[in-house]
């Protein structure tokens, strides 16, 4: 294995996810494994949630979806961005619960189902305000109609998705689920009732219960962050990415480090090379404000970033081939303790927490630990 690892900490994992149980108790929980599961492993994160009885998953596309079928995952898999036509024949196949935006798409489902003398299960998606995907709220009843009234579909359920969710301060939020909630109205009153409603994701799952309908849809909060504002509830960290010293030299003043010769160190130092870079997520962006943690202590990556390496200005200090480099996370040593966290991160890269984790790529190993280990790396469950 590369000494370059992203260690999955699947204790943290189930600590997240009943963290989140108790805050939406009574509540079920789709839990969303797309992109990776936000680059933490896909398959080893689903079959861990599904040991710990999460209601469902949810991935972006059939393609993910497959790959969780074709790992043993049986219990419920939404697939939340619109199926395309082509599409629909492998949904019914899979048995995948499919989000519906449009007649055309319902049609193809429909279509599908009925060659193969079953029905496709699917949810109105409702446009209250993203202006991606989905009905729009005036358009809500009639295609509910449609839904329920075509053979060959079954629409068990109905869903939005919030804007401005992770800004506790912006009113929008409000405005959307008071759309959603009048849409819902309008189809109860019109005959048409779900048996799911659906619209908080993890920045409205803490804000308000009011938002928890019957199914809640966190993300980014079961691998371990959320917005500030719900600092009352102690999330773990999931991920930590680490790698280690593979080549040291002394350098002069005058020297430059990297492509471009963006940095010229002003003293002597040594440059410690570590085999990361944009090549396996860790951002070219970053280049000129990134910090790691080499025995516990901080020192900055200089110059620019690579595809495949990053350079590290120890000073003096008496760093060693072999070292640990710890990119993100905590590294905890007998005499001192640091953290590279994955707002700050995110910051240096000038990006969102969820672009860091999801950018980790698949020619980092995913080291899965803690109690549920084997559960993740198992196929028979």
């Amino acid at each position: 294995m590369r000494s370059t690892v992203a260690t999955i900490d699947l204790d943290a994992l189930a600590w997240n996810y009943h963290v989140l149980r108790a805050r939406t108790q009574g509540v079920r929980m789709l839990a969303m494994v797309k992109a990776n599961a936000y680059g933490h492993g896909m398959v080893g994160v689903s079959r861990v949630l599904q040991h710990l009885g999460v209601d469902m998953l949810g991935t972006a596309f059939v393609s993910e979806a497959r790959v969780l079928r074709d790992a043993g995952i049986t219990i419920p898999i939404i697939v939340l961005t619109q199926v395309e036509p082509h599409e629909a024949d492998e949904a019914i196949a899979l048995n995948l619960i499919t989000v519906v935006g449009d007649v055309s798409q319902a049609n193809a489902l429909a279509q599908a189902a009925r060659a193969r003398n079953t029905t496709a299960e699917v949810h109105l998606y409702i446009d209250t305000g993203m202006s991606r995907d989905g009905v729009r709220p005036h358009d809500a009843v009639r295609t509910a109609e449609l839904l329920q009234s075509t053979e060959g579909l079954r629409c068990t359920g109905i869903c939005t998705h919030f804007a401005t969710a992770d800004d506790p301060h912006n009113p929008f939020m409000k405005e959307q689920l008071s759309t959603f909630e009048r849409v819902v109205e309008q189809c109860a009153a019109a005959g048409c009732s779900f048996a799911t409603v659906h619209a908080a994701n993890t920045g409205a799952l803490w804000q308000s219960s009011e938002t928890h309908f019957s199914l809640v849809r966190p993300g980014l909060a079961l691998y371990g962050y959320s917005s500030a504002e719900a600092h009352v509830a102690t999330l773990r960290p999931v991920m930590r990415v680490s790698s280690n010293v593979v080549s040291l030299r002394r350098a002069w003043p005058g020297d430059t480090v990297s492509y471009g010769r963006r940095y010229i160190l002003a003293d002597e130092a040594t440059i410690a090379t570590v085999p990361i870079g944009y090549g396996d997520g860790y951002m070219r962006a970053l280049t000129g404000s990134a910090s790691c943690l080499i025995r516990g202590k901080r020192y900055p990556v200089v110059g620019t970033i690579c595809m495949d390496e990053i350079m590290v200005n120890v000073g003096s200090d008496p760093v060693e081939l072999g070292d640990e480099v710890v990119l993100l996370g905590t590294q905890a040593l007998a005499d001192r303790t640091g953290a590279i966290d994955l707002e700050e991160l995110a910051t240096w890269a000038g990006t969102i927490p969820y672009e860091i984790t999801t950018a980790v790529s698949a020619r980092v190993p995913r080291l899965f630990t803690g109690e549920l280990a084997s559960v993740a790396q198992s196929s028979s469950l």
